[in-house]
């Protein structure tokens, strides 16, 4: 694709000064401000630099990362030793634990937490000369080399780094990080997962988007944030069933050009909803819908969606096959640095509601905890920063370009606000309709977990420390995280109205099932 030469300045300026490196809170590399629960440093390991910025991790719970041989190809073996899985019954004991623990109300601060996802080289970045410019000191470090007359490496420090080169990376990330995040979900703690990164640097790979729900049939373990989540997310929901009546559904939306399009609805359903809109998809012209009467709102619980479809899930491949639906609508293209970019930002998220259930005295199972727990857990792949002159985005795929940007821009500006300390007097949520959905991810009711994607190509450098430096600011925000056990009698009165409807769907199934064997027997 080639580069358009007659574009127009303005919309070039545009773009240059939408990347998410561009932030007037920080605009030069100096010091980053520091992490509420971070770890003094020692007196005998002090971390000096003049060329971006090193922050001590927090102390953290979870499983110890082990070494072992380099891991030898593209280089991976300089960038850092291989990091071993984590063992399965380290992640399923965090679910296990959720009947027998304690109880208690919580409201108390949560730091969003960051890991650092590094891809292999690719072949074409290969083939155009690039070497292998990062380096991991697992577990917390990255560093890169100096840049623009910098005279020392660039160092940052992280509450996890991983080499993705293998899918030991992908256990780690998933037993050490996402599945204390899935054990808090079922204990009616909100809960957020979101990748960050420029694009083509492995977001949607690393989250599971776009992942096959036959994989849930396999034996295998599925490769990816997502699917993991959701099948260890229906693992417990299983245990909790003894003592609590669930229900749990699903939405999917996309933001494209600020606007917020429903995954889950066919245009017929809309009523009129709809308008046509012609839209380029992967090199075909196509009519997409643009979706009316989806509106943020906020109550009591914090934000959410008015007028999406929610859809009801009893088990991992029902939601699994919904994300499968929803991606097959979902906007892609091409570009120079991805074959198939995502368009826009998307957000997955399953909400559960548990009632507990009246035991009678003699089950021998505890009968203390609260009478009701509800909670949500946004999975969400952002779209990638991105620059012109690398992606040679021309027309539509390059007026997509800047609105990401400018999303990924109002983004950066909240986690600026949001770092400022107590001094900060106002917090631009409203500047987007992303920040306004994410505003409870950061800052307000959710534990969450940024994994920032980077690819070790030294024609990436820029876009890598741009990228870090992002993150490295997200750790500072400090969440007020509480368990939501609070429910109104009109809401406890929904709940068993949906729990009767879903009931009742379950019936409908097993007898649709009963009278296809009674044929198939006659």
């Amino acid at each position: 694709m080639g580069v358009c030469c007659s574009k127009p300045p303005q919309l070039e300026e545009q773009q240059r000064e939408a990347l998410p490196d561009h932030d007037p809170q920080h605009p030069q590399s100096g010091k980053l401000p520091a992490r509420a629960d971070s770890v003094t440093s020692s007196k005998n390991s002090p971390i000096r630099v003049k060329a971006g910025v090193t922050e001590r991790a927090p102390s953290f719970k979870g499983s110890p990362i082990k070494t072992s041989s380099p891991v030898k190809g593209n280089n991976a073996a300089k960038r850092t030793a291989k990091i071993a899985p984590s063992p399965e019954s380290e992640s399923t004991d965090e679910i296990a634990s959720v009947q027998s623990e304690q109880f208690t109300a919580a409201t108390s601060p949560s730091a969003v937490k960051v890991a650092v996802a590094v891809r292999p080289m690719l072949e074409f970045e290969s083939l155009k000369g690039a070497t292998d410019c990062l380096k991991l000191k697992p577990p917390h470090l990255v560093t890169l080399p100096p840049l623009r007359g910098a005279t020392e490496e660039y160092r940052f420090e992280y509450d996890r780094v991983y080499d993705m080169v293998s899918t030991s990376g992908d256990d780690a990330l998933f037993g050490e990080l996402v599945a204390p995040l899935v054990s808090r979900v079922l204990q009616g703690f909100n809960a957020t997962v979101l990748a960050y990164g420029q694009t083509g640097s492995g977001k949607t790979y690393s989250m599971g988007s776009t992942a096959d729900p036959q994989q849930m049939n396999s034996r295998s373990k599925p490769y990816g944030v997502i699917p993991r989540a959701l099948v260890t997310l229906f693992e417990g929901l299983q245990q909790l069933q003894p003592d609590y009546e669930v229900a749990s559904k699903v939405t999917f939306v996309e933001i494209y050009q600020d606007d917020i399009r429903d995954l889950l609805r066919a245009p017929a359903e809309a009523a009129g909803g709809f308008q046509p809109q012609a839209r380029m998809v992967m090199g075909s012209t196509e009519m997409l819908p643009k979706e009316k009467g989806i509106n943020i709102r906020e109550n009591s619980d914090g934000t959410f969606l008015d007028g999406v479809k929610e859809m009801p899930v009893r088990s991992a491949m029902d939601a699994m096959s919904l994300l499968q639906r929803g991606n097959s609508i979902r906007v892609v293209g091409a570009h120079n640095m991805n074959e198939r970019s995502s368009r826009s930002h998307v957000i997955y998220t399953i909400q559960l509601n548990m009632r507990r259930r009246n035991l009678p005295r003699n089950t021998g199972r505890p009968t203390s905890g609260p009478a009701f727990l509800r909670s949500k857990l946004h999975l969400i792949d952002l779209a990638g920063s991105e620059r012109q002159k690398d992606t040679g985005a021309t027309g539509q795929s390059f007026s997509e370009g800047i609105q990401i940007n400018k999303g990924l821009l109002a983004l950066g500006n909240v986690i600026a606000a949001l770092t400022e300390g107590k001094g900060r007097k106002h917090v631009p949520y409203r500047d987007s309709k992303l920040t306004r959905i994410l505003q409870d991810s950061l800052g307000g009711n959710s534990e969450t977990l940024m994994v920032a994607c980077v690819t070790p190509s030294s024609l990436s450098q820029e876009h890598t420390l741009s990228t870090l430096r992002y993150a490295s600011r997200a750790r500072s925000i400090k969440n007020q995280l509480r368990r939501n056990d609070q429910v109104s009698p009109a809401e406890e009165i929904a709940f068993l109205k949906a729990a009767l409807i879903d009931r009742d769907a379950v019936i409908a199934q097993l007898q649709k099932e009963n009278a296809l064997l009674k044929r198939s027997a006659a």
